[in-house]
């Protein structure tokens, strides 16, 4: 029997897949690498905030929030395009995952805290790491012994145990086996179903009131009259704010792009074009860094902290090959071919792999 998932706003989960058959889906460093830069982007395109990572050889670990409860879209983002790209890479066909995801809600903070030094001890338990090391998990970006990437918080579980020293001191009651789980959990259910007990989820938001406030914020923010938002468009007319809503709708407000494509009078092909546009400009134009983060102070109940430190260090990373050559195909094109952007994505992924083994 397929089981409905459990989720809605600001739900805690944890996460979990396998290779299928059990067989290995991280053969290397290189795919493990990508698995990690496919999670940078689900802070924002889908509202998941990613709290800790365990990578083993045959499956993987998470801990998210899903502030949008739309925790199903992210994840078959990154299944499906993991798939992808490691079979084209490896030269495999078919999936690599035994099926959809697992996810079980965690509904206390003793879970949710006991579940951290559960992900990162997995290493540690299998033989495959050191107490000290714990490889390819969040577990050094905890204790501070390495910068955590931009899209891993890491802040409010670590308030939950004090201080990084008081994480520390846990961790090591843990992996030496004195630290008794909190009552209820149980690692060999892990992989099991989750019934809600009694849980009842939360409704999702209403997504026409969500596009309706987004319109008015943006109608404030650049200016624009609202009928050049929503109204049709003639050929070679550009709104750029109408860009805006289109990008922020989808990449911050996790809105369906069908929904979108309604409320804008333009068809999937035509959605993707002017996100993609938006998104190139974006980078290299004040004005659209300007609108973003006044959005993100006006109204997303996160503050503007955090959007204008993206929108800085996206503008300072404008010199790096990478994203010049991402700007060049975007601006040159409009948009990015599936199929170039699968090998760029590879070719980035050979080539940091490369680095790492001559440094």
């Amino acid at each position: 029997m397929r089981y409905p998932r459990i989720d809605y706003p600001n739900a805690r989960h944890h996460v979990m897949n396998r290779g299928a058959r059990r067989e290995t889906i991280f053969p290397d460093d290189v795919a493990r690498r990508l698995f990690l830069d496919l999670l940078a982007p689900l802070p924002e395109r889908f509202g998941v905030d990613v709290h800790a990572y365990a990578l083993m050889p045959n499956h993987y670990h998470l801990l998210v929030t899903s502030r949008s409860g739309r925790l199903d879209r992210a994840m078959r983002f990154v299944g499906a395009e993991f798939t992808r790209l490691t079979n084209a890479r490896m030269g495999w066909d078919g999936p690599l995952f035994r099926g959809r995801y697992k996810n079980r809600l965690v509904e206390t903070d003793d879970h949710w805290h006991y579940l951290l030094l559960y992900l990162h001890a997995n290493p540690v338990r299998a033989g495959l790491a050191d107490a000290d090391g714990a490889d390819w998990t969040s577990h050094r970006a905890y204790l501070g012994l390495e910068p955590a990437p931009p899209w891993l918080e890491t802040a409010s579980l670590t308030r939950g145990y004090g201080s990084v020293a008081a994480y520390a001191e846990t961790w090591r009651d843990h992996v030496g086996g004195t630290l008794a789980p909190p009552s209820g959990f149980d690692a060999d259910r892990l992989w099991t179903h989750q019934h809600s007990a009694g849980t009842e989820a939360m409704p999702a938001p209403d997504m026409r009131f969500e596009v309706a406030r987004v319109l008015e914020r943006v109608v404030e923010v650049t200016g624009t009259p609202r009928e050049l938002l929503v109204g049709p468009t003639g050929r070679g007319v550009r709104v750029p704010a109408r860009w805006l809503a289109m990008w922020w709708l989808s990449r911050k407000r996790g809105v369906e792009h069908g929904r979108i494509c309604a409320a804008f009078g333009v068809g999937h092909d035509g959605l993707t074009r002017d996100i993609r546009r938006f998104e190139a400009r974006r980078v290299v134009e004040a004005r659209f860094a300007g609108w973003v983060e006044a959005l993100g102070g006006g109204g997303d109940g996160r503050g503007s902290t955090q959007e204008a430190a993206a929108s800085r260090s996206e503008r300072c990373q404008v010199s790096s090959p990478d994203t010049v050559t991402h700007l060049v195909c975007t601006l040159a094109n409009g948009r990015l071919d599936g199929r170039l952007a699968s090998a760029y994505r590879l070719a980035r992924h050979c080539w940091r792999a490369w680095a790492a083994s001559v440094t």
